[in-house]
């Protein structure tokens, strides 16, 4: 499968952006170079984490936002041919610190001329109804998408990766942004300590009676320095070795999930020098051929066992 090619089987995020944007989307991460405030109060924060993995240190150390947007503009717009970017505010809890400070350096990425749309990924308790309501405010310059993560809808799965809310929280959040009409991605991690397929397959059905607009999946990896790496060498913590064990668990969860909530992600992506495991070796278009190829033999797609009632219409 190439790249320009949309999947049949899910609703693909990327497709959305195509025919959104009229090409191909690439985004920019940012890094506001602030800590996660649940690191710092609840030590050592989700036991799944670890600083500097999902975006480089070395794009904080550019300075501003607006240079970071140049550079990555640069590089990204190389690499992929395109001249639609997202700001990605991906980096920790990018609503954490004070308001007026986030706005500012938030507008610096709604004013770039580049820039189409801007992403916020946060936690849904540092979502409050005052930034939400000045997000509100500045769709009329270019779309806002916000991502929160959930990873699991199971309170004892929460506590024991010191995620520090529940699912309601989670809930509550999407809740208020949708009434705003902002969109919202939910994270998700499949096979966290403790959970069966059946637990993860609940997450997702958890997921489908909210009014999300996608869904992004990560498959458990453990990385150099996190919490998890001690007991994962200890042998108390399993991940799926092969990407032909986590392949089932991916489609039971997809199955149950409306078919109105896109797919942006379907497997976690971390740097091989960050990396323990698992390494499966495997690029994108594999990833996503397999996953259309398992569907097929099993003659299913995304929704085919969701919920009726959770197929409702999008509210943005």
């Amino acid at each position: 499968m190439n790249a320009t090619t949309a999947p049949t089987h899910f609703n693909s995020y990327n497709a959305y952006l195509r025919l959104r944007f009229g090409g191909r989307v690439a985004k920019i991460s940012l890094d506001l170079g602030i800590p996660c405030p649940h690191r710092r109060d609840h030590p050592p924060g989700c036991v799944y984490c670890r600083p500097g993995v999902i975006v480089a240190d070395r794009i904080g150390a550019l300075g501003s936002i607006t240079n970071q947007l140049n550079a990555g503009i640069l590089a990204v717009g190389a690499r992929y041919e395109t001249d639609l970017f997202l700001a990605y505010f991906q980096n920790e809890s990018a609503s954490a610190g004070d308001l007026k400070w986030l706005l500012e350096r938030y507008d610096e990425a709604f004013n770039h001329p580049k820039i189409v749309g801007v992403t916020i990924s946060t936690r849904p308790d540092m979502a409050g109804d005052t930034l939400l309501d000045m997000l509100m405010a500045r769709t009329w310059r270019k779309p806002v998408f916000l991502e929160f993560g959930l990873q699991s809808a199971h309170a004892e799965t929460l506590a024991r990766i010191n995620r520090g809310h529940d699912a309601e929280i989670f809930a509550d959040a999407v809740g208020r942004a949708t009434a705003r009409r902002l969109p919202v991605t939910a994270h998700a991690i499949l096979g966290l300590p403790g959970e069966t397929p059946e637990m993860m397959v609940e997450t997702f059905r958890f997921l489908g009676g909210l009014p999300l607009d996608a869904v992004k999946v990560h498959h458990l990896q453990i990385y150099r320095g996190a919490a998890l790496e001690a007991p994962w060498w200890r042998g108390e913590v399993k991940t799926f070795a092969r990407f032909e064990d986590y392949l089932p668990v991916l489609l039971d969860c997809l199955e149950v999930l409306p078919w109105r909530i896109k797919v942006q992600r379907l497997v976690a992506d971390a740097p091989r020098t960050h990396l323990l495991a698992p390494d499966w070796g495997l690029a994108k278009n594999d990833i996503i051929a397999r996953v259309e190829a398992g569907f097929a033999a099993r003659e299913t797609r995304q929704g085919s066992r969701a919920n009726p009632a959770h197929s409702i219409p999008r509210l943005f």
